[in-house]
Order: C-alpha cells, then structure tokens, then sequence
C-alpha cells in the first residue's frame, strides 16, 4: 500500500495520517484533504449555505462567487463579514433584493453593521448583566425548622403486609 496520498483540493502529496477524509453534504463519495484545504472547504460550504438561505436560492451562481473573491482581495473581508453585512442588509435596513449579489456589501455598510452588531452584543450584555441581579435580589435564606416534631416516622409503619 502507497504511504502517500493527493489531496483533492491542493494536488499535493502528503502521508495518509495528514489527511482527512470528509464528504459534505450533497457530496456522494468522500475525499481526502489536507488541513488547509478542508477549512476552506467548509468555510465554503458555510458561506454557500448562508448565501442560499439568505437569497432564497439553490447555489451560489458565479456572480457571487466572482464578487465573494473580489472582496476578500480588495477589502480582507472574511466570508462570516460578508454574510453578516448580507443579513443586516436584508433585514435590519429592509432592503429590497433585486438580484443575488453582493454589490450592496460596500466599507460604509460594513461599518454600519459592525457598529449595529456591537450595539447588538451591548444590549444582550446589560440584558445578562440585569438578569444576573435579578437573580441575586430574590435570594430567599434558609429558615431551621423549629416546630418540634412529636410523632417519629418508622419506614416499617408504610410497608404493606402480604
């Protein structure tokens, strides 16, 4: 048996212990990757995913794909930036969709959605935080029981006689 084996994505030899067999989702045989190439893969997947539900589509066309690479390369965005700004587009601000693409997805509108995200997490914090006191304010201590108990339970006096 061959010690090496290619990995699907990057073409390269590496021995069989490196490589991940993994198959996605609509995937009907599995594929061996190095571990470069299987986040990518999957970042991939999760971004197709989001995209689709977002869009209301199948698959990504090319046009989403062509646009998802220009703004990795000319802004760094990661693929969770840009489906946050898709989501806050389309249902913070409301904005119609036209067609599938991701031209709305502009350094204004990202700061206006970081800025909103972070009021976002803001709020969920103070909520936390108040409920957290809450909590503390309806501590009830413990009273000792001080009637005196006149009459002494026996576990025999429950047990049924056959």
């Amino acid at each position: 048996m061959k010690l090496t084996k290619k990995c699907y994505g990057c073409k390269q030899e590496f021995r069989r212990e490196e490589l991940v067999d993994y198959a996605g989702p609509a995937a009907k045989t599995m594929q061996s990757y190095c571990p470069k190439c299987l986040a990518e893969k999957q970042a991939r997947e999760k971004f197709s995913d989001k995209v689709c539900m977002i869009f209301g589509i199948k698959a990504p066309g090319p046009r989403i794909w062509t646009e998802r690479k220009r703004l990795i390369e000319t802004y760094g965005y990661t693929d969770d930036v840009i489906v946050d700004c898709l989501e806050y587009i389309y249902t913070v601000e409301k904005k119609k969709k036209f067609a599938e693409s991701l031209t709305l997805i502009k350094p204004p509108m990202v700061e206006k959605m970081k800025r909103w995200k972070a009021s976002e997490d803001y709020k969920a914090r103070e909520l936390v935080r108040a409920t957290k006191m809450q909590v503390r304010e309806f501590v009830v201590p413990i009273k000792e029981n001080t009637k005196d108990n006149k009459e002494i339970l026996n576990a025999d006096d429950f047990l049924e006689e056959e």
